[in-house]
């Protein structure tokens, strides 16, 4: 039997007793997780994490994931809703007003080294009046369609900006933060308007710090008048040390145990 069917069919009599379930994707280069939740109340049912030392190519993406997607789900079968995050650098931003799809390649090799087979997607993100155009793992893709079918994905920073406009805090400068696998995503806005976006991979606390202080003074932000929101998988080391940095540091999300669930702070973005 063909592995999409292993994972997705299901006798009717079966369907009838178990729940169906969401499974929400989070795929890099890097890394790998997969958040299963229950459709019907979002209850979180299960969560696999994996890093890896070194970048996978595209090819070997695919590979990977069928395996431990395969082990993942040894137990689940009813999976009636699949989403994906695509976890990469591969992306930028273009005013709407001035987007023409047929010129998604052209914006993107400003950012990006691209390949004659590149297949460029993109999200609409109306709140700032933007689009984001990507690169998708095409290989990631075209798996998850021979095993699921139909399935929706967007690009991580689409995301993230999403939820940082959801703070509103008023007439204030705020700045989220969300730390990933040694990179942090970083958006300065005011009034509901994105005025800053961009990702930067670190090593110590002492680089986070530095590409924080580097934006503000580069943009010309006020640190003083500055909220900071931090969300993400960051270790109490960094916390520390950004709360001796500011004292307006807040931590989102606080419906959700920072210790414990942290990690699932991506995933449960698209389950809301």
């Amino acid at each position: 039997m063909e592995i999409g069917r292993q994972l997705t069919m299901l006798s009717q009599e079966t369907k009838k007793i178990q729940p169906s379930y969401t499974l929400i994707l989070k795929i890099g280069t890097r890394n790998f997780s997969f958040l299963l939740v229950k459709s019907s109340d979002k209850k979180i049912i299960d969560f696999y994490e994996h890093n890896y030392e070194y970048q996978l190519r595209e090819s070997e993406i695919s590979k990977e994931l069928n395996i431990k997607l395969l082990n993942f789900l040894k137990n689940y079968n009813n999976i009636s809703n699949v989403k994906l995050i695509i976890n990469n650098k591969l992306s930028t931003l273009v005013p709407e007003t001035l987007f023409d799809e047929k010129l998604s390649l052209e914006y993107l090799k400003f950012d990006v080294k691209l390949l004659k087979n590149d297949v460029p997607s993109y999200d609409k993100i109306d709140e700032i009046e933007a689009v984001n155009v990507y690169l998708p793992f095409i290989n990631v893709n075209n798996y998850l369609i021979d095993n699921f079918g139909t399935f929706d994905y967007f690009h991580y920073s689409t995301l993230f900006i999403k939820k940082s406009i959801k703070y509103e805090l008023g007439n204030n400068h705020y700045t989220c933060l969300n730390f990933r696998e040694n990179c942090f995503d970083m958006a300065v806005l005011k009034n509901g308007k994105l005025l800053f976006h961009n990702s930067f991979d670190y090593k110590t606390k002492e680089d986070v710090l530095y590409f924080i202080l580097n934006s503000f003074q580069q943009n010309k932000f006020k640190l003083k008048k500055n909220i900071f929101v931090i969300s993400g998988n960051l270790n109490d080391d960094i916390s520390d040390f950004l709360k001796k940095f500011h004292n307006n540091i807040n931590f989102s999300d606080e419906k959700i145990d920072w210790k414990t669930e942290n990690q699932y702070i991506d995933h449960i973005m698209l389950c809301e």
